[in-house]
């Protein structure tokens, strides 16, 4: 396997969450999609979802879908997968879907550029890690000099490095990339062609599953761990639909995600729960098994608040305009962007 090596143009990590696409030629349309029309009105929704097959992020959702929580509320959803997460921006804003979850850098991407969508519960924590195989590297110093396997140069898992390697002040000139990504990442690592690489939780449970015995894959530090701040993904909604008679619809499926993380956050459910999670990813029920306990522990699906906590989003939002994607003049504002009312609604808060 030939994988191509190259120095790594490492970024500020206030960008990282890139991942979804930050969204450009979305105009202001001047009044969004109308509530209804993607589904066919009445108490059917659509919301997309990112990654084609979804990624482990998305399990919130299709364990709302089959423990029949969307249901019990009288919610008829449909969750749709398009590849990434600017495509379901971009789908929520034409009015080809209802709403979805899309990457916080992404939805800022889009208000500035006068998208007619909030955000009404967020997912808060990066998933990203840093691993190793080499028993000689355990710490973020210890990677300097190191050749490190992420996705490709400003992509998300190499602006994901840049954050981690700046909480230990490495930067650019201190180590070397190699673009690979997904997959590859894992068979290199378990071939033993790469020895660190930036991970979600679930690839490096297939790394530890594949590997040969007697070498253990490592995690040294988590992206969340060293900028709390760095803010992940948002569920989003048309503002207009807030306003209207489907804004209820909105308060009962906010309520079913929240019964759908109380859900997953017990341990009685957690072979369930990978399971479903194993049917989403089309990875093995027990990669998703050994995977599950660090996704909750990161705090991805929060299980008490709305996920949208006005420090992060705003750190989110001057991360975007330090980093070139939305002019200072255009950026929005915490208030522009979040609409905290459906999760109390929706809680009783």
């Amino acid at each position: 396997m030939n994988i191509p090596r190259r120095r790594s143009a490492l970024v500020g990590a206030a960008t990282v969450l890139a991942l979804v696409g930050v969204l450009s030629g979305c105009g202001d349309s001047g009044s969004g999609p109308a509530a209804g029309t993607a589904s066919g009105g009445g108490d059917k929704m659509t919301i997309g979802v990112p990654g084609i097959p979804p990624i482990f992020l998305n399990t919130v959702m299709y364990v709302g879908e089959k423990q029949g929580f969307f249901k019990d509320r009288g919610l008829d959803v449909t969750l749709r997968p398009l590849t990434t997460g600017a495509d379901v921006g971009r789908a929520v804003q034409s009015g080809e879907i209802q709403g979805g979850i899309i990457g916080t850098p992404g939805a800022v991407a889009l208000r500035a550029t006068g998208g007619s969508v909030v955000s009404v519960m967020g997912f808060p924590k990066p998933t990203y890690l840093l691993a190793s195989t080499d028993p000689g590297v355990s710490t973020c110093e210890a990677v300097k000099g190191k050749t490190v396997a992420v996705d490709a140069v400003g992509a998300p898992k190499a602006l994901a490095l840049a954050g981690m390697l700046k909480s230990c002040g490495l930067g650019p000139k201190d180590v070397s990339t190699i673009n690979v990504g997904g997959p590859p990442t894992v068979d290199a690592l378990v071939a033993g062609q790469v020895k660190v690489a930036v991970l979600h939780p679930d690839e490096l449970a297939t790394v530890r599953e594949k590997i040969k015995p007697g070498t253990k894959a490592e995690e040294i530090m988590t992206l969340a761990g060293v900028d709390p701040l760095e803010h992940y993904t948002v569920l989003v909604a048309p503002k207009n639909a807030l306003d209207g008679a489907a804004r209820a619809q909105w308060v009962d499926l906010v309520a079913a995600i929240r019964e759908s993380v109380a859900y997953m956050n017990d341990p009685a459910n957690l072979k369930e729960v990978a399971a479903i999670a194993s049917g989403v990813t089309k990875v093995p029920a027990s990669v998703t098994e050994a995977a599950l306990p660090k996704f909750l522990s990161l705090g991805v699906w929060p299980k008490s608040g709305d996920g949208l906590d006005r420090a992060a989003i705003e750190h989110t939002i001057e991360g975007a305009v330090a980093a070139g994607n939305v002019p200072e003049q255009k950026a929005p504002s915490y208030d522009d962007m979040v609409d905290p009312s459906v999760f109390a609604d929706a809680t009783g808060k």
